[in-house]
């Protein structure tokens, strides 16, 4: 009995998953919650930018919302993708995109803090613009991680629940 399952053991290792398969693993996991976080961050965003477009609250308590909660949380983010280490050099190479996107994110919120402090439209309108841009380079991300992590049989959320 026990020789048998140690054949059994054996070739169970032997038809394991490759090591590029192992790291997908791992980085799916690993990226769990800090999409979970950036989930919710993004929804207080909209929701937040959506409130001020319908005048239902004014651009002075979206600019303190920015400083106090979504500037900070987006630095936040951008740091805990940027500790994650990819071992696969693609899936390290899509990793890059994300944590580009999210450091830039954060710019952008800060600088639109920034801006509405200092009431300089000009650069309020440049920092829309870079979030605007961290957010195409988010989802060029989720195209690439995607296609490397489907030939493992992996998938990330953008938006996960």
């Amino acid at each position: 009995m026990r020789y048998t399952l140690a054949i059994i053991g054996i070739l169970c290792l032997a038809c394991g998953a490759s090591p590029e398969a192992d790291d997908a693993s791992a980085y799916v996991a690993a990226m769990q919650a800090p999409l979970r976080d950036n989930a919710a961050m993004a929804q207080r965003f909209l929701t937040s930018a959506s409130m001020v477009k319908k005048q239902t609250t004014d651009g002075s308590k979206q600019a303190e919302e920015l400083a106090r909660e979504l500037a900070p949380q987006a630095d936040a983010l951008a740091k805990a993708v940027g500790a994650i280490d990819p071992e696969a050099p693609r899936l390290d190479e899509a990793h890059a995109l994300l944590v580009k996107a999210w450091v830039d994110r954060a710019a952008a919120y800060a600088a639109m803090r920034d801006a509405w402090s200092a009431g300089d439209l000009v650069a309020w309108d440049a920092a829309v613009k870079k979030n605007t841009q961290s957010k195409l380079d988010e989802e060029r991300y989720f195209t690439e991680v995607n296609r490397y992590l489907a030939e493992h049989e992996f998938r990330l959320l953008q938006y996960p629940e």
